[in-house]
């Protein structure tokens, strides 16, 4: 309000008016100045008075403006720009501000090397894979014959197994898979598994799906009697009850390594026959068996069907296939043989170089039964991948059975011939027969036991 009267009321607006008012009442005396003319007129000076009054109080006012505020109507002058400050470096987060990664429990990373053995779907026992090996150790007693085993393994997958080792005094058994090629296994411990501050787990299958851990109790080292009436010494005896599918299953400790491995024995009790447990086969038991494991346990070599050579071109090295055997999985893979510039040149398997047959078959033998393998193979200038699914060798051939000649009617048997001495008509003595041999003298049978074997029954 202030500022707008004294922008209206202005001094020099207030004289302008005065000088045009005096002018249209009176007009000015002829040669006297503005000064004298304004005396002459009382309205005039009242106005002068007030402009002048008016006047002072806006420069004033305008003076005694607060500082930081502008008046109104006016704009406030821009400010200078600030330099941007520099951003300060975070400090790096704290141990205790980073959630810490959940680790996997021991028993739940032991689990994957957990396999079910069954026989047409029906489970028998547990086993465990080989750290780094891929053969399976388990318990033989469960495994009744030994014939027509397969192995379910964590994936859920299902090979065949067969028996490539076994040690019926203390129930131990190895079985080779024929196809697939497991990564995961579990190694043995050097801990001592019965101290006082140790946890000990075992596996179960009793209730359906992924065989669980859970901790057994573990009492002491004592004798049991074994297979074939054998004395088992420093045999870990257990305090909780097993159930007879479980057997097999390995004794893992805190850190999920073999400890013992779940067998079957006999207790013996004075008076009475022995009776039938559960126990723990200690870590140098398995170590000696695994030591003795003859050298054709082992998984059978996958095959390929081809027949090379080394050759080298301006552009590659590998090697050119010359034959390829029929029904083999390079036919099946429509692999080419031939000469020179016709056949198929393999330069990798599964990413790895080959030049030579001899690391041909051996990058082949490092797969499995059943695994799909690419190749990368070169011809006609250009480069393809080809997949094949290796397989076992076929069994060698049998020899050829000879074929019937074909007569008109059969001919009569041919006489035996005369002894000497013997006259004609009479025939000889017949020969004796061979004495059958005592019971004693028969060579014992080694193997898995049978069926009805009393070792083999249920627990």
């Amino acid at each position: 309000m202030t500022n707008a009267f004294a922008s209206r009321f202005a001094p020099s607006r207030v004289l302008a008016c005065a000088r045009d008012l005096i002018t249209q009442r009176s007009g000015s005396t002829e040669g006297y100045t503005w000064s004298v003319n304004g005396r002459q007129h009382p309205l005039l000076s009242t106005l002068l008075a007030a402009a002048l009054v008016v006047g002072g109080a806006g420069t004033a006012s305008a003076q005694q403006a607060p500082a930081g505020k502008q008046p109104a109507g006016q704009k406030a002058p821009a400010k200078p720009a600030q330099a941007a400050k520099p951003a300060k470096p975070k400090a790096p987060a704290k141990a205790d501000d980073i959630d810490p990664v959940e680790e996997e429990a021991p028993e739940v990373r032991a689990q994957r090397g957990i396999v079910v053995l069954q026989r047409a779907g029906q489970p028998l026992g547990l086993g465990v894979v080989l750290g780094g090996d891929g053969r399976i150790l388990s318990a033989l007693s469960p495994l009744g014959s030994g014939n027509e085993l397969e192995a379910k393994f964590a994936d859920d997958t299902v090979h065949k197994v067969k028996l490539g080792h076994h040690d019926r005094i203390w129930d131990l058994a190895l079985l080779v898979p024929q196809s697939g090629k497991w990564t995961d296994g579990l190694g043995a411990s050097s801990a001592d598994p019965l101290r006082e501050d140790a946890t000990v787990r075992a596996f179960s299958a009793a209730t359906k799906g992924k065989p669980v851990a859970s901790p057994v109790d573990l009492r002491s080292r004592r004798s049991l009697i074994g297979g074939d009436d054998q004395t088992l010494a420093n045999a870990i005896e257990l305090g909780s009850r097993i159930n007879a599918r479980d057997l097999g299953s390995p004794l893992i400790d805190e850190k999920g390594r073999v400890v013992g491995i779940l067998g079957r024995a006999c207790l013996p009790i004075e008076g009475k026959p022995c009776s039938p447990v559960a126990f723990g086969v200690p870590v140098p038991i398995i170590k000696s068996f695994l030591k003795s494991v003859p050298p054709d346990a082992v998984p059978p070599v996958p095959w390929l069907g081809v027949q090379g050579v080394s050759e080298a071109t301006p552009v590659v090295k590998g090697v050119r296939l010359l034959s390829i055997a029929k029904n083999s999985p390079a036919a099946n893979a429509k692999l080419k043989a031939g000469e020179k510039g016709t056949g198929d040149l393999i330069v990798a398997v599964g990413g790895q170089p080959v030049t030579s047959p001899e690391e041909l078959a051996s990058e082949i033998k490092k797969h499995a039964i059943g695994e799909k393998v690419p190749l990368t193979v070169f011809n006609k200038g250009g480069y393809k991948n080809v997949d094949v699914v290796l397989r076992a060798p076929p069994d060698p051939a049998k020899p050829a059975e000879p074929k019937a000649k074909l007569v008109d009617k059969p001919s009569a048997p041919a006489a035996p011939p005369k002894k000497k001495g013997e006259k004609a008509g009479k025939p000889g003595k017949p020969a004796a027969k061979p004495k059958a041999k005592p019971a004693a003298e028969e060579s014992e049978q080694s193997g898995p036991p049978a069926e009805n074997d009393p070792f083999s029954e249920q627990l």
